[in-house]
């Protein structure tokens, strides 16, 4: 599975050619900075080692910089991952952020079934997690302890709230 500055890069040169320093801009319009900073050397190294693993080429259109595009590998790479997060639960939710990001680079059908598979599981997470909220409760444990679990179901909720929504524009 590729890294999360992996998947950026990828999802943003499957719309076209891009130099790193491109991307850097497109990144910080994007104010990706308060859910995912990635540093310009962070960036630069990654496509060096993406386009070592073939996930992308440089076009040689530019003397100065390397201006890379999506290699038919790399567009496979980041469909699988994408498809890998969406059946994965993760409280890390920078995650779930980029699978729906760049989601686009899923078929319509592809999608509607990852999104199937995601609500379910997300289904499944919440039901064990509130069974775990009523041992706890029962328990007399810690308020502190019972606050994690409910941020937990308050991203299980987010997600499932988003992924209704995203269905309804997407599908």
């Amino acid at each position: 599975m590729l890294s999360k500055t992996s998947i950026v890069i990828l999802g943003m040169l499957r719309k076209g050619e891009m130099n790193a320093y491109d991307m850097l801009k497109m990144i910080d319009r994007m104010n990706m900075k308060y859910w995912f900073p990635i540093g310009a050397t962070t960036l630069y190294e990654t496509c060096l080692r993406l386009e070592k693993k073939n996930y992308i080429e440089n076009t040689g259109e530019s003397d100065k910089k390397a201006v890379y595009k999506l290699t038919d590998s790399g567009r496979k790479e980041l469909k699988s991952t994408i498809c890998a997060l969406f059946e994965r639960v993760d409280f890390d939710s920078v995650w779930f952020c980029l699978a729906v990001m760049y989601s686009s680079v899923l078929s319509k059908k592809e999608l509607e079934r990852e999104i199937g598979i995601r609500t379910k599981l997300l289904d499944e997470y919440e039901k064990g997690t509130l069974e775990n909220k009523e041992i706890m409760l029962k328990y007399d444990v810690s308020y502190i302890e019972v606050c994690a679990i409910d941020r937990m179901l308050q991203i299980i909720q987010m997600e499932k709230e988003t992924l209704n929504d995203f269905s309804k524009q997407s599908i």
